[in-house]
């Protein structure tokens, strides 16, 4: 990471810097490494999004063989910096809201896997649903650990998420929180 200041504080390359963007989604951050000179970016994410702006490699981060493989890749010389973006859905509180009437009738939206009380995943989910917080909680396993290690190795790390959900409150990243720093983005800042 210091080696990256110098070279952007002498106004040199960073042509030879690596930031991993990881649930790389679309890749965009990625895209905007590559355009500020960090050539060998690239994004992981288990499935390749139809609006990819950027090189994502796939792997499946919720396997052992995935973890093994990015953790390999964090191995490199040239890394300074990773980018984490958790997916949200299982944590979002916008399942908490309800739907609007439409032609008189109530409408439910999908129902809250997570609360306050249960960040981890509220009890008695049907399969389907305790599935789905499982997965969302392996990968948010996985983010707490590459926080750790980042930290442990100096190198960056950021991780997004929205401001108020509740992945913020999850054992995981309690776990990590007093590693970082916080920022609140709105998107209308990307100008």
């Amino acid at each position: 990471m210091e080696r990256a200041i110098s070279l952007a504080q002498n106004g040199e390359s960073l042509e030879g810097c690596l930031i991993i963007e990881i649930f790389a989604g679309s890749a965009r951050v990625t895209a905007c490494l590559k355009q500020l000179g960090m050539k060998s970016s690239f994004g992981v994410d288990k499935i390749r999004s139809k609006n990819v702006m950027s090189s994502v490699v796939l792997s499946d981060l919720t396997t052992r063989e995935g973890e093994e493989l990015l953790m390999n890749w964090l191995s490199m010389p040239n890394v300074v910096g990773i980018f984490l973006a958790p997916p949200c859905g299982s944590a979002s509180r916008a399942r908490q809201i309800p739907l609007k009437r439409k032609f008189g009738r109530r409408r439910s939206g999908p129902r809250p896997l997570r609360s306050d009380q249960f960040p981890n995943g509220i009890p008695n989910l049907n399969p389907s649903e305790l599935s789905r917080v499982s997965l969302a909680n392996k990968l948010y396993h996985l983010t707490a650990k590459l926080v750790k290690w980042a930290d442990e190795h100096g190198v960056i790390f950021v991780v997004e998420n929205p401001q108020f959900s509740l992945f913020w409150a999850t054992s995981f990243w309690t776990e990590v929180a007093h590693l970082a720093m916080y920022s609140i983005f709105h998107s209308c800042q990307y100008g």
